[in-house]
């Protein structure tokens, strides 16, 4: 019989300050103090103190813009703070010991995780600076620009011991010793194409661009396996894949060929001496989306599309519908059609009786464009309904997830998962109503 019970808590005092002058500009500053459970951290890294300041200026109430009709909005600001969280899973940092063993034939204890008394919080600090602009009367054109630099410290990460601390093959313990950066760009544009009292036209557009790099593993290696198909590596995106590289297929007799780290082409699969880091991440470098709205009168026609770039999976599906071990199966087309079969030809696929391996060829581009919703709504005239009780009454069919535009070649690219494995797209719906307002 086993069984656990825990609970952690998390204490915060906190002050807030912030000064305004003649109304251009502010100065504002926080500072926290968290303690969290013991079971979350050693008892001597159980507090900590937390610190943001910043500040804005609205440059549109200074006398060089207050007339200017042309700009009607210009902010800029900028800030720099510090936050930390303890580690999530309690009692890491302590001594296990498991009674599920034996020694001699007798029954015995062996260490199940290894106590860091120096455990502390992952600490994240980040400089911000922005600026928001409207142009045109009526700020028909606005748009929103934010740059980061953001560092953090103490990065969990699960590290394997010495063999020789007893502790057994494949057992890891968390310790706080990495350190990663990321920086990037947030802009939202949006803007008025035509306004007047018939017809609006509204047009936005909204992205994030996001640089990751890992900066420190720990004191004794610059690398660290994360899984079987992916690697932390100083100078690397988080997230990297590490593979073989897929050499092709050689026309001349089929076989599947790969590239050893030297750079010479083989047949011989070795994950192992093979293996190199990938230029493919599980984490999108851009993301965002567009919104388009229309109104003719008392029909609107609306759309939103988003999109991801940047970004890679392993397709895990391809490795089962092209594997010659489960030809019984379901297959790929390119099984019959683009497989090797006769000296000359040039094909995706090796031999049929070569094993199908886990290369390069594996990780796919997972971009994709999705028309995410596009609604039409008739707002219907109350005076025709005469003396009602409504105040407002509409019309309306949409449909979501109507069309995807990517070269993934699995179910769907908009998955967290590291791989696809046949999970269950995301549904194409359609909906009608009405909404009434009483």
């Amino acid at each position: 019989m086993t069984g656990r019970r825990d609970a952690t808590a998390l204490l915060s005092y906190m002050g807030i300050g912030r000064y305004t002058y003649d109304n251009k500009y502010t100065i504002t500053g926080s500072y926290r103090y968290d303690g969290a459970s013991l079971a979350s951290v050693p008892s001597k890294n159980r507090w900590h103190g937390f610190y943001s300041f910043g500040a804005a200026w609205d440059a549109k109430q200074e006398e060089f813009l207050r007339e200017n009709e042309f700009i009607p909005v210009l902010r800029l600001r900028a800030s720099y703070g510090q936050t930390a969280s303890p580690l999530g899973s309690s009692f890491n940092h302590m001594s296990w010991y498991s009674v599920n063993t034996s020694y001699g034939g007798q029954p015995a204890m062996r260490p199940a995780n290894l106590a860091n008394p120096d455990s502390d919080w992952e600490y994240v600090n980040e400089f911000n600076t922005g600026f928001d602009i409207g142009l045109f009367r009526g700020q028909r054109l606005n748009l929103t620009v934010d740059f980061y630099n953001k560092i953090t410290r103490n990065m969990f990460l699960d590290l394997q011991p010495s063999a020789t601390v007893g502790m057994g093959a494949g057992v890891t313990i968390p310790l706080s010793s990495g350190r990663m950066g990321n920086k990037g760009i947030e802009f939202a544009l949006n803007g008025d194409l035509i306004r007047n009292k018939d017809i609006t036209w509204n047009i936005g557009i909204n992205g994030a661009y996001n640089q990751n790099k890992i900066l420190r593993v720990s004191d004794v290696s610059d690398e660290l396996m994360d899984g079987d198909t992916r690697i932390i590596q100083v100078g690397l995106p988080y997230g990297t894949y590490y593979g073989p590289q897929w050499a092709g297929v050689n026309p001349e007799n089929g076989d599947a060929q790969y590239y050893n780290r030297d750079g010479s082409v083989t047949n011989v699969y070795d994950s192992d001496g093979q293996s190199v880091p990938l230029s493919a991440s599980r984490f999108p470098k851009f993301t965002g989306g567009i919104t388009t709205s229309f109104r003719w009168k008392d029909l609107t026609l609306s759309a939103l599309l988003s999109f991801v770039s940047g970004v890679d999976r392993w397709n895990n599906i391809d490795f089962y519908i092209e594997n010659q071990a489960y030809m019984t199966s379901n297959q790929s087309k390119r099984m019959l059609y683009d497989r090797w079969k006769k000296p000359g030809d040039v094909a995706v696929l090796q031999r049929i009786d070569v094993p199908r391996n886990f290369t390069s060829k594996d990780i796919q581009d997972a971009s994709f464009m999705r028309l995410r919703n596009l609604q039409l709504n008739y707002s219907i005239p109350v005076a025709l309904f005469g003396k009602t009780i409504f105040k407002r009454a509409n019309i309306f069919v949409q449909g979501q997830n109507l069309f995807t535009w990517t070269t993934w070649r699995g179910l769907d690219p908009e998955n967290n998962r590291q791989y696809g494995r046949f999970e269950y797209p995301n549904a194409r719906k359609y909906t009608a109503g009405i909404n009434v307002n009483f």
